[in-house]
């Protein structure tokens, strides 16, 4: 099973399909910004496992298209509507842009959580923070103690070129990585003070051909067993497009 947060940013980035236009009106505006955006655009991916060097390992597990269906006022900001469709199941993503960024609203299935629109895409800056959070918690029934930080955050990386359609295009290459840092604190039989460091992070690659959409999309799956951790890599390529 994802994560939620991982699986929200996927599902963003991969539906990932404006740029940095500027706020104006209540209609979404692209014009002139390189990368079209209108109702009815699609991007049809099809996805692969790969291994640690990004080669395919085995056939195709399955296609998905990414449409945009219309646009919505939503927390504050005219957005879009995006529906990834993969024939099973419909997921809706709703994204903006201005002059800093692409956003994507967040809505947290868990009670007493807070919906935020989240910056993906920094325009400005090669490195950013996406959410940061201060954990500092105490379980007084465990005798334990949490302290560290959480959060997500992004990074532009080299340009590079790919093949689509026997064509040849130069694209632009993000990551977004979830990560932890924390220190566990708690008592041993001895009830001496034992404490524990624990760092993990999961990174989602994205990378986009400018005036198309996206090219490619990487992410992680982890599974736990009773005896190891399996980690397993995704990627979802572009096959086909229709911009309106």
């Amino acid at each position: 099973m994802k994560k939620l947060v991982l699986y929200f940013t996927a599902t963003l980035l991969v539906a990932f399909l404006s740029s940095c236009s500027d706020d104006k009106s209540t209609t979404p505006d692209t014009a002139g910004t390189g990368l079209p955006l209108a109702i009815g655009n699609m991007w049809k991916y099809d996805s692969y496992e790969i291994d640690a060097n990004g080669n395919t390992i085995g056939s195709k597990l399955g296609s998905h298209t990414n449409t945009v269906t219309g646009t919505i006022t939503l927390g504050g900001k005219s957005a879009f509507i995006l529906v990834e469709d993969d024939s099973e199941t419909k997921d809706t993503s709703y994204i903006y842009t201005d002059a800093d960024g692409i956003y994507g609203y967040f809505s947290p299935e868990f009670p007493g959580g807070t919906a935020m629109w989240l910056k993906s895409i920094d325009f400005k800056n090669t490195k950013w923070d996406i959410f940061k959070i201060n954990i500092d918690e105490t379980d007084e029934e465990e005798g334990t103690t949490t302290k560290g930080v959480s959060g997500m955050k992004g990074e532009r990386l080299a340009s590079s070129k790919v093949t689509y359609k026997n064509k040849s295009y130069d694209v632009q290459n993000y990551i977004n990585i979830i990560y932890s840092d924390v220190v566990v604190t708690y008592l041993d039989e001895n009830n001496t003070p034992i404490s524990q460091t624990i760092s993990n992070s999961d990174t989602t690659y994205v990378s986009l051909i400018p005036g198309l959409g996206v090219y490619s999309s990487t992410s992680s799956e982890v599974n736990y067993t009773d005896e190891d951790i399996e980690v397993r890599t995704f990627k979802d390529i572009l096959v086909d497009h229709n911009l309106k």
